[in-house]
């Protein structure tokens, strides 16, 4: 990915997914199971640090562009299809989204 030139002459370098998470889920507990080497293996993570944050994004992406297929919040959001899914369907579950159909899609668009 190419740096960003910034308009104030500051250069904005693109945050990776990890980063991301790590600001996004600040203080959001990630366990190591026993056993488990550090730097490898696999984690636990807690269902909000999966699901809830990626729901937040989600939010955030409706609240400023309106209403949004899952292929378009996927895209916007640089999350994978089922992690897009995932959000909304924590967000369904908190009675946040309304779910319209058009054709064969849905489109998802905040609750007034």
């Amino acid at each position: 990915m190419e740096d960003i030139k910034m308009a104030n002459d500051t250069v904005k370098k693109p945050r990776s997914k990890r980063k991301k998470k790590e600001m996004a889920g600040e203080g959001a507990a990630r366990v190591r199971p026993k056993g488990a080497a550090r730097g490898g293996g696999e984690t636990i993570e807690s269902v909000d640090l999966v699901f809830g944050i990626n729901a937040g994004i989600i939010w955030d992406l409706l609240n400023l562009n309106g209403p949004m297929s899952a292929g378009g919040l996927a895209s916007s959001a640089a999350l994978r299809i089922e992690d897009v899914h995932g959000a909304l369907g924590w967000l369904g579950r908190e009675d946040k989204i309304d779910v319209k159909k058009k054709g064969r899609s849905r489109i998802y668009s905040l609750k007034p």
